[in-house]
């Protein structure tokens, strides 16, 4: 082939440079105008000799590549990696200190742009000559460069086709500018170049790069071992799919002809997914549908898909807060749902998220699942909870208590209960020691009052409406007597939330109904002695009326309690507006007399007594049924009986005043009227009540209904007016009060 010439050093401004000298002698050069000077190989090396050229070279035929390796030893890891890279015919530059390569191209594939004259030319995103790292890669037809030739052969091949190994340099080491951004025309498939640069950006992105950007397989052993990492990390990446890894790894500057061998490169490929040991990237993984991947790797959560996940992970209900004008959310936990405040909550989104990888979790993600899953419109009423009446919640099963029987059945999460009593139900009888002698110290010895306590004890423990029974329970005695410490157990076992101290002042207060609001106990277990103007709420609350109430800052609702009273005092309260027998009723008062001496105090007597609760809790599941069996209605001891009138009497100024001032006659004998008895009624709240007196039809009323008769009944008129019929004032108070009263005539 006629493409030979000769060449010879001159200096030019002081540089050594290579001017191209005709075989014959003459002017040459590498445009086809000096075609006819070109000349074989061989008459190349005659001339050489003859004229004592400095060396022999080529015009670079049309289809055939010349890369130079400039300033590089043979030994640098960078030029044996282009020897690898191109499996075509090597030699020694003539400077000594370089690298020839030559070899055949495909021009169609080559990233060609037009000049203004329609010439085609290589795109200007790639050099020809880097100045960067000293690489000079001409073409035949697209340059008009001679190649210099030694014959000081470093790999002795004929020349073949090296287009992949080109395409590779001219990307990995010949680009003016490194790309930022994904073209498809530059880098094809999104998908390979995202991958690509996720593993620049990774933990051992340099190494990567390395391998993949600059060829550089100095670290290992062999070529074949740095094939086998970079394909190792791009099956991390890829995951177990060949195809993407062989196509990855084409674009790599590790790339070579060896690479085309089926046997190789499969071979390569499969250990270096069975290096990854199934665990790949994430985003090749297996993952939940609420994750999904950006073209660049990066994860993102859908709220609305993780929503849906929770939904079927986590049973939970959302209850509408009448009170707060929310929605309260209440997990289903061993049994029992429990209230878990927004927080809580959240966290048990963020811990599903966490669950499947922590660096993904994203607090704005678990913000918008929360929102998107109590805005939902599935909700129930607050009366929806612990609805079931015969149903107590114990830790080996919801208990069903009727009026005859009393069975486990299974959990369920269709009874709605928030309360777990924290121990097992037992058909055992489990003794119970320091409860009996607690029990009987604190009553005295009384079994029906120990039977009265442990009955409303029970239906604390259940879910049974308070209001049925239309009681309260007022334990009263002096200090040291234990009354509060059943309290104290009761609250214990309905555990923390369920339970509030209040006493009675407050309870009636603007904010009390929002205070016991969604409680199952109220009251004080050590109430101090108070004055109440009426019970107007603590009427509503026994009596199941519809409650008022409002939390500050917040809009009034209505609710009606299902729980029940409790107070221990050292007194009972006073109160005052309407405090009729109708409302004496509903206080059923236990007189604790028993004060045990400090010597003889327990201080562990509670956590002793919670040690027995198995066995306390099958009493009071038995009272229960006595309650229920009685149609809703507590047992109540004589001694009860007597200390409710007592308290009526010494709390109404009515009863009181009729109590200590009146007596019985036979005979109308006086001038003691109605009117008269009145008056003396009001000097005597003067001296007794501060001067706070019922009206007189109040008074008529009071002593009507505490006398059960009508007031018709009880009086008749005489020649003085109406008077009672069979009651008038004892002489001791008509002496005492002897300015209102007067002094009495006989009457005939």
């Amino acid at each position: 082939m006629k493409i030979w010439l000769c060449w010879n050093y001159i200096e030019v401004k002081g540089k050594k440079t290579k001017k191209p000298v005709a075989a014959g002698g003459g002017a040459t050069g590498t445009n086809s105008e000096y075609q006819k000077t070109w000349v074989t190989y061989d008459e190349a090396i005659l001339a050489k000799q003859h004229m004592k050229a400095d060396g022999i070279g080529f015009v670079i035929p049309e289809g055939y590549f010349f890369l130079d390796v400039d300033h590089q030893e043979l030994t640098n890891p960078f030029v044996q990696m282009m020897l690898k890279r191109f499996s075509s015919y090597a030699e020694i530059s003539p400077s000594g200190n370089g690298l020839h390569i030559y070899g055949i191209a495909d021009m169609t594939r080559l990233p060609m742009a037009q000049d203004k004259d329609g010439k085609q030319k290589l795109d200007r995103q790639f050099y020809m000559k880097n100045p960067n790292n000293g690489i000079e890669l001409y073409f035949g037809g697209l340059t008009n460069r001679f190649a210099t030739f030694t014959g000081n052969v470093v790999h002795d091949v004929p020349l073949c086709d090296c287009t992949e190994a080109v395409l590779t340099t001219l990307d990995k080491d010949m680009r003016r500018s490194q790309p930022r951004n994904y073209s498809a025309k530059r880098d094809g498939d999104r998908e390979t170049f995202d991958i690509i640069c996720n593993l620049r950006k990774q933990k051992n992105g340099a190494k990567f790069i390395k391998l993949f950007d600059k060829g550089d397989f100095s670290d290992y052993g062999s070529q074949s071992e740095a094939d086998l990492a970079l394909c190792t990390m791009l099956a991390f990446r890829a995951g177990n799919h060949p195809e993407m890894i062989d196509t990855l790894f084409r674009q790599s500057a590790l790339y070579r002809q060896k690479w085309d061998r089926a046997d190789y490169r499969e071979m390569t490929i499969q250990r270096a997914i069975e290096a990854c040991g199934e665990q790949f990237h994430k985003s090749v993984m297996p993952h939940p549908d609420w994750i999904s991947y950006s073209e660049k790797g990066i994860p993102r959560i859908s709220a609305t898909k993780l929503a849906k996940a929770v939904k079927t992970r986590v049973k939970y209900i959302l209850v509408r807060d009448n009170g707060k004008e929310g929605v309260r959310v209440y997990v289903y936990e061993q049994g029992v749902y429990v209230y878990y405040a927004p927080d809580m909550f959240k966290a048990v989104i963020k811990n599903i998220i966490a669950k499947y990888d922590e660096d993904v979790v994203s607090m704005g993600a678990v913000h918008e699942t929360y929102a998107i899953l109590t805005t939902d419109l599935d909700y129930i009423s607050e009366s929806a909870l612990n609805a079931r009446e015969d149903i107590i919640n114990f830790q080996n099963g919801l208990l069903v208590v009727t009026a005859t029987d009393v069975h486990l059945i299974p959990y369920t999460p269709d009874v709605l209960t928030t309360i777990q009593i924290p121990c097992n139900y037992t058909e055992e009888l489990i003794p119970t020691p320091n409860f009996d002698r607690y029990l009987h110290t604190l009553t005295n010895g009384d079994r029906d009052v120990q039977q009265l306590l442990l009955e409303f004890m029970g239906v604390v423990l259940s879910n049974i409406k308070g209001y049925r029974m239309k009681k309260s329970l007022f334990l009263v005695g002096a200090g040291d007597t234990g009354k509060s410490v059943l309290k104290s157990l009761t609250e214990r076992l309905i555990g923390k939330g369920n339970f509030i101290g209040i006493d009675l002042k407050e309870i009636e207060a603007r904010f009390g109904t929002g205070a016991i609001y969604g409680t199952r106990l109220a009251g004080s277990s050590d109430m101090s002695f108070l004055s109440v103007d009426e019970l107007k709420t603590f009427k509503k609350i026994t009596g199941g009326d519809s409650l008022f109430a409002e939390f500050k800052g917040q809009q009034a609702f209505e609710f009606t309690y299902d729980g029940l009273l409790w107070f221990c005092m050292n007194r009972l309260p006073k109160f005052g507006g309407d405090d009729g027998k109708w409302v004496y009723d509903r206080i059923m008062v236990v007189e604790c007399k028993n004060v045990i001496p400090p010597e003889k105090q327990d201080k562990q007597l509670l956590d002793k007594l919670y040690a027995e609760r198995e066995g306390i809790v099958r009493k009071a599941v038995l009272a229960i049924q006595n309650v229920i069996r009685n149609g809703y209605r507590f047992f109540e001891p004589k001694s009860v009986t007597v200390a409710r009138e007592q308290y009526m009497s010494d709390n109404n100024t009515v009863v009181s005043f009729w109590n200590e001032c009146m007596v019985q006659r036979n005979k109308i004998s006086d001038k003691a009227t109605v009117g008269k008895i009145y008056d003396v009624y009001k000097a005597w709240c003067q001296d007794n009540n501060s001067g706070y007196a019922k009206s007189a039809k109040e008074f008529r009323n009071i002593i009507s209904e505490y006398l059960n008769t009508s007031y018709s009944n009880l009086t008749v008129r005489s020649k003085a007016g109406i008077i009672y019929r069979n009651y008038t004032l004892s002489v001791d108070t008509k002496q005492q009060y002897c300015r209102i009263y007067g002094f009495d005539e006989i009457l005939w």
